[in-house]
């Protein structure tokens, strides 16, 4: 569905959960697979992994499994890789990349046709962020805030399997340029010896089908 937002050194796979996935979990995965309650959960995790192995095989590390940390619930990579794994509405997707080549890598999914109480800007958004939609249209308030949403869990998604430091939504602030389809965001908090508060940096965005996704990598 999306193509790949990041540069040839990543790897990135998107599949519709209503597809067989293509890459069969492994025994070390279906250990997590049967702890989940839901079918729901069930497809959405064996879908990710999919997505995951397949864009791993552009590394030939398609046969690593990909387990889970039961505390963080993060997927845990092979050791030379660095990932991201998200689902929503009905796709999953995966980007990953060599440790060599990059240090983090954050991806996340959002359905906008899932209806948002827009009150949760106050506990999302730092004051700038509230003052920008503020300016906008009550329709474009509501993608904007979706988008600023989206690009933390990247963001977080990115730093803290590298830092183990836990991003909370205020330690980051966005800003959107529509024209570019693109984020940029600073953090007002140290990550763990990685960056240090003041750190900024960039991402990307696009919407298909009412779908969103955010995509940065380091």
């Amino acid at each position: 569905m999306f193509p790949s937002p990041f540069p040839e050194t990543i790897s990135f796979f998107c599949a519709e959960l209503s597809t067989p996935p293509v890459f069969p979990l492994l025994p070390e995965e279906e250990i997590f697979l049967k702890k989940l309650s839901s079918t729901r959960r069930q497809t959405e995790f064996s879908q990710g992994r999919s997505c995951a192995h397949m864009a791993l095989a552009k590394f030939k590390l398609e046969s690593e499994p990909i387990t889970r940390n039961a505390e963080t619930r993060e997927p845990c990579w092979p050791e030379s890789v660095r990932g991201s794994i998200t689902h929503s509405g009905e796709y999953a997707a995966a980007a990953v990349g060599l440790a060599a080549d990059v240090s983090g890598i954050g991806i996340d999914l959002e359905n906008l046709s899932r209806v948002v109480d827009f009150n949760i800007s106050r506990h999302v958004c730092v004051e700038q962020e509230l003052e920008w939609l503020k300016t906008l249209s009550p329709t474009k308030a509501n993608q904007g805030l979706r988008i600023i949403f989206s690009a933390k869990e990247s963001i977080f998604k990115c730093l803290f399997p590298i830092s183990k430091t836990y991003l909370y939504f205020k330690d980051a602030t966005v800003e959107i340029d529509e024209d570019s389809a693109e984020f940029t965001f600073t953090l007002s908090r140290e990550c763990s010896g990685i960056t240090a508060a003041g750190f900024k940096h960039s991402g990307n965005f696009s919407i298909i089908d009412k779908m969103l996704l955010t995509a940065i990598y380091l």
